[in-house]
């Protein structure tokens, strides 16, 4: 995570900034050099008018208060922004949309994080919107696809937990017991929590409700065991991934933003250069690529391709391409977790319509993104444009 403060891959990330402020110990240049990143960068989408969608508003808000500075004032030379009024006024647009549709103008995932953020920094929440997460929890509305998300149900059990026991907030009990209990149902013999990138978010959240957490249905410690074996086996060299799993890690949740004491902070890591590892013949391997419309169906197509064994999977998106300009073409979102897939030959993703591109390997999902998967000889990766 350090490492990519510096390099030139894409906007500043305030997942990464958060973790290593929760984490013991810091890097203090870095770490100076990150925040004035995320403050000048949140000036700029605000000024631009850039997509800025609730969630990451979030996130910034709890980055920048993670380096005990207020993002309710946050400035660069002559422009000031307030983050805090900006989140109110999107998490109460996406209560309004809720209330209109029943579904938020984003996901659950960036209201949970709304929420949490709101409450970790002590601010006034927007009217019904503890109501209209505890809604949101009671019935099912946490999935992505047909499946439950336990990365939406972690934030949501974090966000629940924080707003516990505040005014007009006795919703939280009987939605907090329900999302635990759906995180719990996808605890794996291993240790796994859903999936390897979402067992970090949901340590975070039983472990902040630990009391409410019965010791025989999760063994935390095999969890934690789990996502170290993880790390030796490299699943978690995209930093925005090990972000996710260095709270957990340090024993802290998101919770503990509030409790930073910055002046209490020692620039204790020591920071080396990575070199890269020792180069081999790469070998060439062939990999099925089928793109399907699972809505309209209005197209079913497959091509064979040859890549290097190793390759991430987005060069098997453009060998594809190269093939068959038509059928394959497509286009990518760069997002704090490397390049994200949104079009394929004429079908786009959209937020409104509640459409994506879910990739997978045979008939199992894919747990990581197009820029860090790594397909394996003659496996099958469909990319199917279905709806959550």
């Amino acid at each position: 995570m350090v490492h990519s403060v510096n390099s030139s891959g894409g906007p500043p990330n305030p997942s990464v900034h958060v973790a290593l402020r929760l984490a013991r110990d810091h890097h203090l240049p870095t770490e100076g050099v990150l925040l004035q990143q995320l403050k000048v960068s949140a000036i700029e989408k605000v000024k631009h008018g850039d997509n800025f969608s609730s969630g990451l508003v979030a996130l910034y808000s709890l980055a920048i208060a993670a380096s005990c500075n207020n993002p309710a004032n946050v400035s660069y030379k002559e422009d000031r922004i307030d983050l805090i009024e900006i989140l109110q006024e999107k998490l109460t647009e996406e209560i309004k949309h809720i209330v209109n549709t029943t579904f938020p103008l984003t996901n659950y995932y960036q209201v949970s994080l709304d929420v949490l953020t709101l409450c970790v920094l002590e601010r006034e929440l927007p009217q019904d919107s503890v109501q209209i997460l505890c809604e949101a929890a009671m019935k099912d509305k946490f999935k992505y696809g047909k499946e439950f998300s336990v990365d939406t149900g972690a934030v949501a059990a974090l966000a629940l937990r924080c707003v516990k026991g505040k005014p007009n907030t006795q919703c939280t009990f009987s939605a907090l017991h329900k999302v635990l209990n759906q995180i719990l149902h996808q605890v794996k013999d291993d240790g796994i929590i859903g999936n390897i990138y979402s067992t970090g978010l949901a340590i975070q959240a039983l472990s902040a409700n630990s009391d409410l957490v019965p010791s025989v249905q999760w063994n935390k410690t095999k969890s934690m065991y789990r996502l170290l074996s993880a790390i030796r086996e490299g699943s978690f060299s995209n930093p925005q991934a090990a972000s996710q799993i260095t709270p957990s890690l340090e024993c802290r949740t998101y919770l503990d933003v509030r409790e930073l004491n910055c002046t209490a902070d020692r620039s204790n890591l020591t920071v080396t250069t990575t070199s890269p590892p020792p180069t081999t013949q790469a070998v060439p391997i062939t990999v099925e690529y089928n793109i399907v419309d699972g809505l309209t169906h209005s197209f079913n197509d497959a091509v064979n391709v040859s890549v290097l064994a190793g390759s991430p999977l987005i060069r098997v998106l453009e060998k594809a391409r190269d093939l068959y300009p038509d059928r394959f073409s497509f286009n990518v979102t760069s997002t704090q977790w490397g390049p994200l897939l949104t079009t394929v030959r004429n079908l786009t993703a959209s937020t409104e319509n509640r459409t994506y591109w879910q990739l997978l390997s045979g008939t199992e999902p894919l747990g990581q993104g197009i820029g860090d998967y790594k397909p394996k000889d003659e496996e099958r990766i469909v990319a199917n444009y279905t709806q959550y």
